[in-house]
């Protein structure tokens, strides 16, 4: 009990200490009303080009997209945020294991991904007046933690390129605009081409995205369960890939002695 007590504290201490050098009022800039107006953008866009059909499943897809905030530029900094106070040699020396660590960091950053996806909803909703089947919200819940979750995986694997690049915002700006591109939220998979099609099952949110269109545009629950269970192994396998990085990267640490560029 001790051993979770933990895990969850340093999950809340790590997030305060991420921003709490940052004004609030910088906060809700940069994590509320930029994503809250890419939503408004691609929602216009779409309803605009489709004339309103299928806008709910549309700006809810969008909506799933805003934790790229989180999942990409929010697990860039788990590991940035070490270098550039200087604090990262003391987290890769310590004796405690590195996936526990990581993982609990990477926790606050799933949950900040829900809020800020729900917001973008609530705003949506709000502004084009449409409405979500009640009893659609808790399979859409289930779905979006998942694909968050997996979506995070893959931005702490992005995240320990900081060990060896100085280039961490050409890394997160391309993970970005990869998820966006690839995800269908704005068009479907189909019109793609084929091969860019086949890189879409690798990337996490793609099966977030059909799902959230499938259940709110025709109540379609029929690939929740086999979609579901994809994205959570995807998921589990870039928290796999990203542990071990980090534990080379540990090795080669130990080996040279130092934590710097080379």
């Amino acid at each position: 009990m001790e051993a979770i007590q933990r895990f969850f504290r340093h999950s809340v201490l790590s997030y305060k200490a991420l921003f709490g050098w940052l004004d609030p009022k910088v906060y809700v800039f940069v994590m509320v009303l930029n994503p809250l107006s890419q939503l408004l953008f691609f929602a216009v866009l779409v309803n605009y080009v489709y004339g309103g059909e299928g806008l709910a499943g549309y700006i809810a897809s969008n909506a799933l997209l805003l934790c790229v905030m989180n999942s990409v530029f929010g697990m860039m900094s788990v590991i940035t945020s070490d270098r550039g106070m200087g604090t990262l040699q003391l987290v890769m020396a310590t004796p405690s294991s590195k996936a526990p660590l990581f993982i609990s960091r990477s926790l606050a950053h799933v949950v900040n991904g829900i809020v800020t996806a729900v917001l973008g909803l609530l705003f949506g909703i709000l502004l084009f007046g449409l409405s979500i089947p009640f009893d659609a919200l808790a399979s859409l819940l289930a779905i979006w933690l998942v694909s968050i979750f997996s979506a995070c995986g893959l931005g702490l694997i992005i995240a320990t390129f900081c060990l060896w690049s100085p280039s961490m915002h050409l890394w997160s700006n391309l993970l970005a605009s990869i998820l966006l591109l690839v995800s269908g939220a704005n068009y479907p998979l189909s019109v793609m081409p084929a091969w860019l099609e086949q890189v879409a099952v690798f990337i996490p949110l793609t099966r977030g995205v059909r799902l959230t269109k499938d259940i709110i545009n025709h109540g379609d629950y029929t690939q929740m369960t086999a979609l579901l269970s994809q994205e959570f192994l995807l998921g589990c396998s870039f928290f796999a890939i990203s542990l071990l990085l980090i534990a080379y990267a540990e090795y080669l640490a130990r080996v040279k002695g130092t934590m710097d560029l080379e």
